[in-house]
């Protein structure tokens, strides 16, 4: 074969190296990843660096209820009328807190109940006790050194059969005179011994509404009882009374509100120094012991009685 008729071959060298081209798009994700995790340590640090005061300033700043009511609309068209819902907040909030104060206090008595009687009892003080009012008779010459004779004490009152019945009426109301403000005292004979009413009246309630939170007044006054009862012989037994106002709830009915004051009188008499071994029974009556039949919802049928057996001698 010559020269001019042999084949032409063309080599096409290739670059080693050459990858096509690819886009760079995760790049993009890893970027939103790093600023992410950036952001989010950056916040931990922000969270573990500041104050709680400040914290709670910034959760008050974002919260919206707040940032409504701390932008109210300028005076004009848009002036609410004053019907009271830029209030309903503050008073609904208000309702909450006392809620929570009595849902305390119950929590309280029932846990610790002679630690939170006691601080219950230092709530509102009695006032002082007046200086004796002398009659004229009475007064003496400062300069008379013979000896003052007594006063003659006032005759029992006719048909008292036992004089310590006598007695524990005038004990009782000289302890009810030491508030200003205290529950009906009646101290009666009963078939079983001498039993001691507290009763509500229109100005007065022992307890809270719906609640076994006593008053300081009654948390005293009971605590004297006790101290009167020490030194008497007898077995003791409690009774609450409710009136017929419905408190079925949650948390109470009559039933258990009325056996619950009595359990929480029990206390205050134990608190008083009475023997918890005298106290032989502790019940609940709710609204079926009614002392005003015809008036049902009359203060007087809330009342906490206190039997002692026998002639309490």
């Amino acid at each position: 074969m010559s020269e001019g008729n042999a084949p032409i071959i063309i080599r096409r060298k290739r670059v080693e190296g050459e990858e096509e081209h690819h886009g760079g798009v995760w790049k993009l994700a890893f970027a939103d990843f790093m600023t992410a995790m950036m952001a989010f340590f950056l916040v931990m640090w922000l969270i573990n660096s500041t104050s709680k005061e400040t914290k709670a300033a910034i959760v008050q700043y974002f919260n919206p209820v707040q940032l409504i009511d701390s932008n109210p609309a300028h005076k004009g068209l848009r002036d609410p009328k004053p019907s009271g819902q830029g209030k309903s907040p503050q008073k609904t909030e208000n309702a909450g807190a006392t809620d929570d104060a009595a849902t305390g206090a119950e929590a309280a008595l029932h846990a610790q109940p002679i630690k939170a009687l006691d601080e219950i009892a230092k709530r509102e003080p009695p006032p002082a006790a007046p200086p004796p009012h002398l009659a004229p008779s009475q007064l003496r010459d400062p300069f008379d050194r013979a000896p003052m004779s007594p006063p003659p004490s006032a005759p029992l009152p006719a048909g008292e059969a036992k004089a310590g019945l006598a007695d524990l009426r005038a004990a009782l109301e000289r302890v009810s005179r030491q508030e200003a403000h205290a529950p009906k005292v009646e101290v009666t004979q009963a078939e079983e011994g001498i039993l001691i009413s507290l009763t509500d009246d229109a100005n007065f309630s022992m307890f809270a509404v719906g609640s076994i939170e006593p008053r300081p007044q009654l948390v005293r006054i009971i605590g004297q009882i006790g101290k009167i009862l020490r030194a008497r012989r007898g077995e003791i037994e409690i009774r609450g009374h409710t009136d017929a106002r419905s408190y079925a709830g949650k948390s109470y009915d009559n039933w258990r509100l009325s056996s619950d004051r009595a359990t929480i009188v029990h206390y205050m008499l134990l608190r008083g120094g009475l023997p918890g071994a005298r106290v032989e029974k502790i019940v609940g009556y709710a609204d079926r012991r009614l002392k005003a039949p015809g008036d049902p919802l009359a203060p007087i049928n809330r009342r906490i009685e206190i039997l002692l057996r026998g002639d309490g001698g």
